[in-house]
């Protein structure tokens, strides 16, 4: 198993790599349906079940979703704490004065932040069995239809495939940034907000300007290939077997007899 960012391949023969990339992208959409319709408590450990599942099958360690996580943990402590606090002096727990905390409202938060880091592991064991041309070549294929309407769908694949290259080059490019900084002595956890502010920029500003650079490149190469609008190099087609099937069926059946479950308070 190994650890990688969220969106960047492992290059490995697992059994969820072997899966064809369009029951991938359709089992994440229907999961994460799924999780947000499903309320009751039991269902988000059942989440978490089918979830240690596919991180299995696709042989990623949980540090790769703590690491796809991290950037947005300000966002899911606002969130736990948004529902939790009360500031109405009614709260189960009594911190000081009339703030305190609500036992309902921080389970509340806490099913919604579980849910959040759900969608990310799910997201992270499909980029991690799937490469960026199976994904973008995956989404045209099942938006095909939307071609008889106008929607320049090969375009939507491209740029899709590109946003996906990106983000581990981001990743990549920032921390050899963060690190290059680093062994000249600056610390990113010292000193007032200012300051922070300003250490902050020595990374972000060679960053943002270093993505500029390679989106140019980037153009440039796509120009000298003639590229045009419509153009585009699809991955052979293929009929799904009997185990893309058998998946697909399964992650719908569950999904829907949780949501059943849980509509019919059982």
């Amino acid at each position: 198993m190994r650890t990688n960012p969220l969106g960047s391949f492992v290059a490995a023969d697992t059994p969820l790599s072997r899966i064809d990339a369009r029951v991938k992208l359709l089992l994440l959409l229907v999961f994460t349906a799924g999780v947000f319709a499903c309320q009751a408590a039991w269902a988000i450990v059942v989440w978490f079940a089918l979830l240690a599942l596919a991180m299995r099958a696709a042989r990623v360690e949980w540090r790769s979703l703590v690491r796809a996580v991290r950037p947005v943990t300000v966002i899911l402590l606002f969130t736990l704490l948004a529902n939790a606090l009360v500031l109405d002096g009614h709260g189960d727990i009594t911190i000081v004065g009339p703030l305190g905390i609500s036992t309902a409202g921080a389970v509340r938060g806490a099913c919604a932040v579980l849910r959040i880091v759900l969608l990310a592991g799910f997201a992270c064991a499909v980029s991690a069995s799937t490469t960026p041309p199976e994904i973008s070549d995956a989404c045209v294929r099942l938006l095909r239809p939307l071609g008889a309407v106008g929607v320049s769908v090969a375009d939507i694949g491209l740029v899709l495939s590109l946003a996906l290259r990106f983000i581990p080059i981001v990743a990549e490019e920032y921390g050899r940034i963060q690190m290059a900084q680093r062994s000249r002595g600056v610390r990113f956890d010292e000193g007032g907000l200012f300051e922070r502010v300003r250490v902050w920029a020595s990374v972000l500003t060679p960053l943002v300007v270093g993505l500029f650079r390679r989106a140019d490149s980037l153009a440039e190469s796509m120009a000298s290939r003639c590229y045009a609008n419509g153009s585009s190099i699809e991955i052979p087609a293929r009929s799904f077997c009997r185990s893309d099937w058998a998946l697909l069926i399964a992650g719908i059946v569950v999904t829907c007899s949780m949501v059943l479950t849980g509509i019919m308070g059982w």
